[in-house]
């Protein structure tokens, strides 16, 4: 449960007090849960939240009735029907909203598909190094600011919105002209940069492999990463317990407390279900701008498990600062409608989404590599067994054991849009 569940509750709950439909007993609570996330996130089962299932009934039965995509989701995808969409969209995201994601999708799925041609030409697309926070908006986090550029108001989001609309409503067929469908906020250089389209046009798509492990390093590395071709095997073994789950720092969280953006990731790495893997210290920049990708090879013990991975840039004075997440599912990694077991100890080729970044790796940087079970809050701890974990109570939840393979026979590797600008 995240904190905006938790104020939507609060919100529902005072709206029902001012009706006279309930007391308000539960309002000090809720309150207290926006300060304390784990009143949030510990409670099991997940669709028994006695406070949030009260005030929001429906989240219980889509944690339950709805855990795969089915009918209901596809009803409440507006992408499913894009062939319909004939209006232009103006798309504004953050490289930390939770919603980056679909952002960047509505804009390549509309230009590509939409239902006619004004839909197709007239998208644009603006992101900056903001989280959906309000907070966010400022491009100021505690482990990493961006510059005085960075915020929205300083990055005059107005004056595009403005030129959208006299170009579409107001029919001004100039308005647009002159500017680029694409403007990004390029983090490391920390500089706003017009673009003639999502993903970039240049972009090279060049893997980085996760290869044995290397000399100790001040970022507690196990591994190393390279563009280099591995060419000895590995498999690298641990424990998931979802009673002990990898916490969330940062990233692409949509939390009013405080928790997300581009946190600091070394309270992790000592733990021993946390895989880290680290490139050479960098002569020269590196820009990493697009969609990017983890291909693992993984096993587990179990029926169901995740594996997760994190894409982050380790500064010279240590912080590693996470750039883009993302998570497979093992038990929807062929299909979201149609959920598969895992045939125990078996080795399966998975592709992370770890969604996108616009980051350019300075000198004396890093390009770091984590790959674990558990992300939490940010996604649902899985439970392990198989079965409908928003039902499930801790004491139900199993161990498994996960492996990583890596090598000659199984590259596993993180594919970076690699931009030759520097």
């Amino acid at each position: 449960m995240t904190s905006k569940v938790t104020a939507v509750s609060l919100n529902e709950a005072r709206r029902a007090v001012a009706e006279g439909r309930d007391a308000g007993l539960d309002i000090p609570q809720l309150a207290a849960s926006l300060a304390d996330r784990t009143l949030q996130t510990e409670h099991t089962p997940v669709a028994e939240h006695p406070l949030i299932t009260k005030y929001l009934p429906w989240i219980a039965d889509i944690a339950i009735g709805h855990a795969s995509r089915d009918e209901a989701w596809e009803q409440v995808a507006a992408l499913e029907a894009v062939e319909s969409i004939t209006t232009p969209a103006l798309q504004i995201g953050g490289w930390y909203d939770v919603f980056i994601g679909e952002t960047l999708r509505a804009y390549t799925e509309m230009k590509a598909r939409a239902g006619s041609e004004q839909a197709c030409s007239g998208q644009r697309l603006i992101v900056g190094p903001w989280s959906h926070n309000a907070s966010g908006f400022l491009g100021y986090f505690p482990d990493r600011g961006f510059g005085i550029t960075a915020s929205t108001d300083a990055a005059l989001l107005t004056e595009p919105q403005i030129a959208f609309f006299e170009r579409w409503l107001k029919r001004q067929a100039d308005a647009l002209d002159s500017r680029e469908p694409v403007r990004l906020f390029v983090m490391g250089v920390d500089q706003w940069r017009d673009e003639p389209d999502w993903p970039l046009p240049d972009t090279e798509y060049t893997a980085y492999y996760l290869r044995g492990a290397g000399p100790a390093n001040t970022t507690g590395g196990a591994g190393t990463l390279s563009p280099a071709e591995p060419t000895d095997d590995f498999v690298d073994t641990y424990l998931y317990d979802p009673r002990r789950p990898v916490p969330s720092l940062g990233g692409t969280m949509m939390n009013m407390g405080g928790y997300d953006g581009p946190a600091d990731q070394r309270p992790v790495h000592d733990r021993d279900d946390v895989l880290v893997f680290v490139s050479d210290v960098l002569d020269e920049s590196l820009e990493v701008t697009g969609p990017v990708t983890a291909t693992l090879f993984v096993s587990s013990s179990a029926p169901d498990t995740d594996f997760t991975a994190k894409l982050v840039d380790v500064h010279p004075d240590g912080r590693a600062i996470i750039l883009c997440e993302g998570i497979q599912r093992m038990r929807y990694r062929n299909s979201l409608t149609e959920p598969e077991p895992l045939t125990p100890d078996t080795v399966y080729k998975i592709a992370i989404d770890l969604i996108a970044t616009a980051n350019v790796f300075l000198p004396g940087h890093q390009i770091m590599v984590e790959v674990s079970s558990s992300n939490f809050p940010r996604y649902d701890r899985n439970s392990n067994t198989g079965k409908v974990i928003a039902q499930e109570h801790l004491s139900e939840m199993a161990v498994a054991v996960n492996r990583v393979h890596r090598g000659a026979e199984y590259p596993s590797r993180v594919t970076l849009p690699v931009i030759r600008r520097y």
